[in-house]
């Protein structure tokens, strides 16, 4: 056997093993700069969830301030409110004195007030029939007033004849005045003729005697 054999064999094998070293190293220093870079992205993810936590925490510790101040003006206004209806309290069961003693009085007042409802339905009763009545008698008036102006037509009929009775009568009257005045100065005119005549004839008659009178 040649000794240079198991020489190369071990030079192989320590080559082998240096290889072998050399990749486990890289495989390692690999190994590890992947679980260095999955470190990094999980600490980085880690530190963005807890900024993102602390943003959120920040926002609701703002929000729990905002609702606690709201809860103390809540609570302020409520034992405002509270001292209010204890004296609105207060002050209904006072008015719930004077109301009961209202209540008294308006039921006094009911009573009247029944006692006043039923008189005057009497008497819307009583004036329904009055006004039964009243209705009859106005009818009665109606045709009284119907025959009065039937009357009064036939009075002023009348009276419009009398009217013109009265004016041909004037008429009348007129004419035999007109023909007593004309008669009169007729019988004036005879009076004046005959008072002539007499005269004539006296003196015609004085004419003749005073004649004789001379011859004798």
């Amino acid at each position: 056997m040649d000794p240079a054999v198991p020489k190369a064999t071990l030079k192989v094998l320590g080559l082998c093993a240096a290889l072998l070293v050399l990749v486990a190293a890289v495989t390692v220093a690999v190994a590890v700069m992947v679980w260095r870079s999955e470190a990094v992205g999980k600490l980085r993810g880690c530190r963005e969830r807890a900024a993102n936590e602390s943003r959120e925490l920040g926002n609701r510790l703002a929000e729990l301030e905002r609702e606690r101040a709201r809860l103390q003006r809540a609570a302020a206004a409520g034992e405002r409110a509270e001292d209010a209806l204890r004296r609105e309290l207060a002050q209904a069961r006072g008015d719930g004195k004077k109301l009961n003693a209202s209540l008294a009085s308006c039921r006094e007042r009911a009573a009247r007030l029944e006692a006043n409802a039923t008189a005057l339905r009497d008497e819307v009763v009583a004036l329904r029939r009055e006004r039964s009545e009243l209705a009859r008698g106005k009818a009665a008036l109606r045709e009284e007033v119907a025959r009065g102006e039937e009357q009064a037509r036939g009075l002023r009929q009348r009276l419009e004849e009398a009217a013109e009775q009265r004016r041909a009568l004037r008429a009348r009257g007129e004419q035999c005045e007109a023909r007593q005045r004309e008669l009169e100065a007729t019988l004036r005119d005879y009076a004046a003729e005959v008072d002539a005549l007499r005269r004539r004839t006296r003196d015609r008659a004085t004419g003749r005697r005073c004649p004789q009178s001379r011859k004798g």
